[in-house]
């Protein structure tokens, strides 16, 4: 039986690709095994979000062709489609596929592959190849999962796509205009997932809030929860991300009125300060985001909010940072992801003047990481003393040996116990917290719940 591996860098929808790239060419008659051994085919999916992330695509793709010479080495994902040229001059590469292609791969595993360092092109499917004007991926959803190999959470992309174009980001222009799922097609993995045993399922998407803009909302992404929360067996809900200017009062009555939609909401912030929110063309402003939240807040309780934040964007000065940390602070965030400005080629930002030096963005990184730090550590200790339900993981933490799962609210609880508890939801009671999770003592066997929310 002909072998198969697969890598993939970048976020959940890639993620969500790779593994039903995974299942389409297993299906096909090839068995995955480590990179560590001979291979016959490798499929590597890579991301494009930042110039580092084109660095790590191309060194991933020389440490391949230097480690599995003999392998057919196939190239797909956002940087294929962004330089697919620059991609294609790799010596070794057996062929690149760019986005809306992906289901090419699978016609070519089928007529078998022709050999290797035969690059065959493969054209675009975002451009139009007259107007090279961007045009919606119609073939993003012709491939589905069942399984997700390596997780105990299964993500399920229903939308692909992005029409915001922030000054700083190059998405729109390598995943096209916004597409989504039909609801029927989303059931229906679902199910699939859910008979395989999956409990949780992470609605994922480019821009998932903009679910259904292409029919005039037609069918919104609220649509897809109270659909999902019919689904037997099914016992959470997650959404990965959305825009705060996305987040509508029916979608935060429904996650407040369900026992099965996580009350997490990651909300992208990017900058607290409306100069900068103004470059970056986001679209929204400080007070506008603080409104959301706190309308959160008012109706559900202890929810999860979670964010990302870009510092450093070209014109910030020490006043904007310092917006940025005060509204922080206001929001109380539960997790702050937190990335340095670089330029990414080919964007507006790139070409802004006023870029801040290395030393002052990596400082004042370290200033935003150390609030975000005490912000994590307030919400988590909210928790103390509470019995919270934890969908227990299905591999120990690796430092202390425990047990490890995450609640709803995507808290990561330590806890002792058998590993018959793995892929289960328990409930824990929370003891006391750490820097990044919280320990906790797993009810008795005869004791053990079904894990509710609070």
């Amino acid at each position: 039986m002909k072998t198969c591996s697969f890598i993939t860098l970048g976020c959940k929808v890639n993620q969500y690709e790779t593994q039903a790239l995974r299942e389409a060419i297993m299906s096909s008659g090839y068995e995955e095994v480590s990179l560590n051994v001979p291979v016959d085919l490798c499929v590597i999916n890579t991301c494009t979000v930042t110039s580092t992330s084109d660095d790590k695509s191309r060194q991933q793709i020389r440490k391949v062709i230097r480690n599995n010479p003999d392998a057919t080495v196939v190239v797909t994902g956002c940087y294929a489609e962004s330089d697919a040229e620059a991609i294609r001059t790799i010596e070794g590469v057996g062929y690149v596929f760019e986005k809306g292609r992906e289901s090419k791969i699978i016609e070519f595993v089928k007529n078998g592959f022709i050999s290797n360092n035969n690059s065959v092109p493969v054209s675009s499917n975002i451009r139009d190849p007259r107007t090279k004007k961007l045009r919606r991926n119609e073939s993003a959803f012709d491939l589905k999962v069942s399984k997700f190999d390596g997780h105990t959470r299964a993500f399920l992309k229903i939308e692909d796509g992005c029409d915001i174009f922030c000054s700083y980001c190059i998405i729109p222009y390598v995943r096209g205009k916004v597409i989504s799922k039909k609801i029927e097609d989303i059931l229906f993995e679902a199910e699939q997932l859910v008979s395989n045993g999956y409990k949780e399922i992470v609605l994922t998407g480019i821009h998932l809030g903009a679910y259904g803009k292409e029919t005039g909302y037609q069918q919104a992404i609220t649509d897809v929860l109270r659909e999902l929360q019919t689904l037997p067996g099914l016992a959470r809900i997650r959404l990965s991300s959305i825009e705060v200017n996305e987040v509508t009062d029916d979608l935060i009555d429904i996650i407040a009125g369900s026992d099965k939609v996580c009350p997490h909401f990651h909300l992208p912030l990017q900058s607290g300060d409306d100069y900068i929110l103004k470059r970056m063309n986001r679209k929204y402003n400080a007070a506008q985001y603080l409104k959301i939240v706190e309308k959160i807040k008012e109706k559900l309780k202890l929810p999860s909010i979670s964010t990302d934040v870009l510092v450093g964007f070209p014109g910030e000065k020490r006043e904007h940072f310092e917006n940025t940390m005060k509204l922080c602070e206001q929001a109380g965030f539960s997790r702050t992801h937190i990335f340095p400005y670089s330029p990414r080629d080919d964007t507006p930002a790139a070409k802004m003047p006023d870029h801040c030096k290395p030393p002052v963005i990596k400082e004042r990184k370290k200033e935003l990481e150390s609030l975000a730090a005490e912000a994590s550590q307030r919400y988590k200790n909210l928790f103390v003393g509470m019995e919270i339900g934890i969908l227990v993981e299905n591999t120990r933490d690796k430092k202390t040996g425990k047990l490890c799962g995450y609640s709803d609210r995507y808290i990561k609880a330590l806890f002792d116990g058998p590993d018959d508890l793995m892929n289960e939801i328990v409930d824990v009671h929370v003891e006391r917290v750490l820097p990044q999770s919280v320990v906790s003592k797993c009810r008795s066997h005869a004791e053990r719940g079904n894990g509710q929310q609070l």
